[in-house]
């Protein structure tokens, strides 16, 4: 009876059979937890928002707490986190001339290893190894100028000022109110019809000469928005009369009269901005009066 020889490949296999089974174990006995949710940050934190608008008067019921008053400043009707860009390091002065920017020193780059490239031919044939390497002129080319880095340097401030001007818009947008000729509240056709008297007392005491001498009548619907102390925030044509001398007579009329009354109490606490929009017409007989 023969003895059972083993060879190499035998003990090759039980090797690499081995070699696998201890793998297995350490791979598979490695568990991964979650973190566990219910454990919280027992440091306590405080929320600080930058403002970026500052108001006279703190609001009633803040959102945030910052450096500054702010009771309204952005586009928006919802309660948005306002947020800004990190700083950007601004490029330093030369020494002696305040006009010239230096460029932030760079550290040169180490240089390129050398690629190996394999070049495969028949399938009978070695396969033969092809360097190349970098010539001084690409290295030269990967290092950017002086000129280039001052130009990356402003477009880089250009974009920082751009993202913190579209951030500063997301914040609330100021309360507003509409009054019109068909508005029901007392307090606000009370408010509306003070305005009226004043705009057209003053406009037939500064009726355009232009007006008057050219004989032109027409009407126009004008809104105009007043702050809560009484100044008028912006003023817009929103039907032309037609004639540009009396659009801008009408625009320049409601400035004369201002400033208007002060919001009332009520209004001052729900509101920002009253909106009144009202149909004006220059009338014959040099005579300047709402619908």
């Amino acid at each position: 009876m023969n003895a059972a020889v083993i060879t190499p490949a035998d003990r090759l296999g039980l090797t690499l059979f081995i070699s696998i089974a201890v793998h297995a174990i350490i791979v598979l006995g490695i568990v991964f937890a979650a973190p566990d949710p219910a454990k919280k940050n027992p440091y306590p934190t405080l929320d600080v928002i930058l403002a970026q608008e500052e108001s006279k008067k703190a609001p009633d019921e803040a959102d945030y707490l910052a450096q500054t008053n702010q009771d309204g400043g952005g586009n928006t009707e919802q309660a948005t986190r306002p947020t800004r860009p990190p700083p950007t390091p601004a490029p330093l002065p030369v020494s002696g001339q305040s006009d010239i920017i230096s460029p932030p020193r760079q550290v040169a780059a180490p240089p390129l290893p050398q690629t190996t490239k394999l070049i495969t031919r028949a399938a009978d044939e070695a396969e033969v190894p092809d360097v190349a390497a970098a010539t001084p002129d690409e290295e030269a080319a990967a290092t950017p100028s002086a000129a280039q880095l001052i130009m990356r340097s402003r477009e880089i401030a250009q974009l920082s000022a751009e993202i913190e001007d579209a951030s500063r818009a997301y914040s609330k947008l100021p309360r507003q109110l509409t009054i019109t000729s068909r508005s029901k509240a007392y307090r606000d056709a009370a408010y509306m019809e003070a305005w009226r008297t004043k705009v057209e007392r003053i406009g037939n005491l500064n009726y355009p000469e232009e007006a008057r001498r050219r004989n032109l009548s027409g009407s126009l619907v004008m809104n105009v928005a007043i702050n809560p102390d009484g100044s008028v925030r912006h003023v817009e044509i929103t039907h032309s009369s037609g004639e540009k001398a009396l659009d801008d007579a009408a625009v320049r009329i409601v400035h004369l009269a201002a400033p208007y009354a002060p919001f009332l109490p009520e209004h001052r606490k729900n509101y920002d901005v009253i909106n009144i929009t009202r149909a004006w017409q220059f009338l014959g007989g040099n005579r300047f009066a709402s619908d």
